[in-house]
């Protein structure tokens, strides 16, 4: 039974590298998801993994709608998942008892995750059968689980796990009898029997059975008591009578496979975890929308209203919201504007509705249509501790070469301020050079960058081979303020040295005042 894949799905998928994961702050979405080091652990598994085929994407989508569609189902699917959870912590007892383990401890241990089993199951098949779903996963769970439910081996089961337990429940106590010799020592045990209730003792059930294993750590007597060293073997012989017949009731159920439910418990907690974003988003005022996925033979994506989801974490009220194009006629996009002005944060929020549309879920834009990248690269800049070994440039060099050698027509790359340690002639030779590469391989590329010449050069650069032109793009500045728009338009090159300049802190304001 598979949650995150289609039916008959190869499962092929792409593996997002550290430095996109990072760049694109995909960690920051994981964390908005779960508090759970554990649970992060599996979403981020999950999520750096983006599945190739758009069957595979749309059949998340539509689970995810389901989940966020009906909130009571979500929350008690959650609850469901939580003995889930219980059957993970089970799955070391199946494999003690194919190795013939047979002490008391893992026959109860067996019987515990054989009632959580039944009681998951009878569970799941009143949530999914009693609540509207249209998903093709969620149907096919339903489907599954009520062919397992229906089936009489299930039932036969039930009624054994119900007997076996009703039966462990009813001991409460032994009684011993203890014959003596005339000196008072022990001559032998003479009879055990379980009874009902509980038996006042200097020694308990629990003190035997700890004491019968001689390496608890947790237990350490000066000297061992005689009496209890003689019950212990007798205890021991008569608990294997007593529940003979519930091991060897067991033991017909010790193959019983409820591996399925364990293997969905991180699918389903991602799909729980992101109808659980998603309506929070929508409860706080943002809007988020589920990208219409089309058949285009390449990849392409229309955005209307996008925003990156990182302002509304922060809790940011008024986003400016922009309309984006990637397109076979306009693929690559010369970013340019003033510092601080947004290019970042527009072209990080671009990679994460990328990642997001690609894993199934919500994106934060009004609509959004299109087929998925295949895979998403990133050059951001680096810490400079990170460049000891090459320089930064160096450093540079090493991932830009990396980069060319994955990017494909599928594929969406982002660079930030790329060569910007070098002079603006050195910068602009080495960014031409590297989109035109691009250009030809097809990529989808977007060039934040403060080079503004670069920009200039677009009409010598659309003469280059490759399919569709290159496109001047620049964050708005009105009035010496910053507006946060996108907007087509030549670069303003008057303001480049003074972004620079700011971005170091080396304005003669800055300099002037830096002793203040």
């Amino acid at each position: 039974m598979e949650i995150l894949f289609s039916q008959d799905s190869k499962k092929r998928t792409v593996e997002l590298s550290e430095e996109t994961v990072k760049d694109i702050a995909l960690y920051e979405v994981i964390e908005h998801m779960s508090s759970d080091a554990e649970e992060r652990k599996f979403l981020k598994k999950i999520m750096t993994s983006l599945p190739v085929d758009p069957k595979d994407i749309i059949f998340r989508q539509q689970v995810l709608k389901d989940l966020i569609d009906n909130e009571e189902l979500c929350r008690s699917l959650k609850q469901v998942l939580e003995k889930i959870q219980v059957l993970k912590h089970f799955g070391g007892i199946k494999k003690a008892a194919s190795n013939r383990d047979t002490t008391l401890y893992t026959l109860l241990e067996t019987l515990r995750e054989l009632v959580v089993y039944v009681d998951v199951i009878e569970e799941l098949d009143k949530l999914l059968s009693e609540n509207k779903i249209e998903s093709e996963g969620l149907t096919a769970l339903r489907d599954y689980v009520h062919q397992v439910i229906t089936d009489e081996k299930f039932s036969v089961a039930k009624s054994d796990i119900q007997k076996m337990h009703e039966d462990l429940a009813n001991v409460r106590g032994a009684v011993i009898g203890i014959n003596f010799t005339p000196e008072l020592d022990i001559e032998n045990v003479t009879a055990i029997e379980f009874v009902p209730h509980g038996i006042r003792s200097k020694y308990t059930l629990a003190d035997v059975a700890l004491l019968s294993k001689a390496s608890n750590p947790f237990i350490k007597y000066k000297s061992q008591d005689p009496l209890l060293a003689a019950i212990t073997p007798k205890m021991e012989k008569h608990l294997k009578l007593h529940f003979f017949e519930i091991k060897r009731t067991l033991s017909k159920y010790v193959d019983y496979d409820n591996r399925f439910l364990i293997e969905m418990y991180e699918g389903l907690s991602f799909y729980i975890r992101s109808a659980e974003l998603g309506r929070k988003l929508k409860s706080k005022g943002y809007e988020i929308s589920f990208p219409e996925i089309t058949d285009a033979s390449e990849s392409t994506l229309d955005l209307k209203d996008f925003y990156n989801i990182r302002l509304a974490f922060v809790g940011e009220n008024d986003i400016v919201k922009n309309d984006f194009a990637f397109t076979n006629d306009e693929h690559i996009f010369i970013l340019t504007g003033p510092n601080r002005g947004g290019k970042t944060i527009v072209e990080q929020g671009l990679g994460l509705i990328s990642a997001m549309m690609s894993l199934g879920m919500f994106v934060t834009a009004s609509s959004c249509t299109g087929l998925p990248f295949m895979n998403i690269l990133t050059h951001f800049p680096i810490d400079e501790n990170l460049t000891i070994n090459y320089g930064r440039l160096g450093e540079e060099a090493k991932r830009i070469k990396e980069i060319v050698k994955a990017a494909e027509k599928n594929t969406l790359i982002l660079f930030n301020e790329t060569f910007s340690t070098t002079s603006a002639s050195d910068g602009l030779y080495l960014s031409k050079d590297l989109i035109r590469v691009l250009k030809e391989r097809g990529a989808s590329v977007i060039f934040n960058t403060h080079i503004h010449d670069l920009a200039k050069e677009i009409p010598e650069m659309n003469k280059w081979d490759g399919q569709g032109n290159i496109v001047s793009l620049v964050m708005e500045r009105k009035d010496n303020k910053n507006t946060f728009i996108l907007k087509r338009a030549e670069p303003d090159s008057s303001s480049y040295a003074r972004d620079i300049a700011l971005k170091y802190g080396i304005t003669y304001e800055q300099m002037a005042n830096s002793d203040q």
